[in-house]
């Protein structure tokens, strides 16, 4: 079977930051875009719209098939990158959205508990308001993914336009977890 949602490897911004670019993005976006807007949402912090403090349990259409290969090539292409042939397992976290319309943001932050963060960029009406790092530049736009360590400082700044920034966002580990043995 053909790789049908294509995570292109464009390049490592340093050691462990890696940007990727969604061949298919424009036939994939409005998919997502309508699958958000079906999704129960709250505002936090100064962020338009977000599901992360709904019950991650319920149901996100926009994390479908397609969405999790883009992370499931994504994250392979990293495996290999860090460990070679060594097989260590994917532990995705979480994921949630962030719609950013004029005037939100997000202030400066980490993630804990987890080793790599992601932003899958739905929509960015500027590469101005792309995500920001403490002593880090980085070229995303719109339907590229940034991976990094989530211990790195970053936030998204004021978005000044009218159209709206979407995000998908991701936690995620790499490691080995033997449940079975004592």
């Amino acid at each position: 079977m053909t790789n049908t949602w294509n995570c292109k490897f464009l390049r490592k911004i340093n050691d462990y930051v890696y940007l990727f670019n969604i061949e298919k993005h424009k036939q994939l976006k409005n998919k997502i875009l309508k699958n958000i807007k079906a999704t129960p949402f709250t505002k936090i912090n100064n962020v338009y719209k977000t599901d992360w403090e709904i019950d991650h349990y319920l149901e996100r259409k926009y994390w479908d098939q397609n969405v999790q290969e883009i992370f499931n090539n994504c994250t392979s292409f990293i495996k290999k990158d860090l460990y070679g042939d060594i097989e260590f397992n994917t532990f995705l976290h979480n994921y949630w959205f962030h719609i950013y319309n004029k005037n939100s943001e997000f202030k400066w932050h980490t993630h804990d508990k987890t080793n790599f963060s992601g932003i899958y960029y739905i929509n960015l009406p500027d590469k101005k308001y792309r995500t920001e790092f403490l002593g880090l530049k980085t070229e995303a736009q719109e339907g590229n993914i940034l991976i990094f360590p989530a211990f790195l400082a970053h936030r998204s700044p004021i978005n000044k336009s009218i159209k709206n920034k979407t995000v998908l966002a991701f936690n995620f580990s790499l490691g080995y977890r033997n449940l079975g043995s004592s």
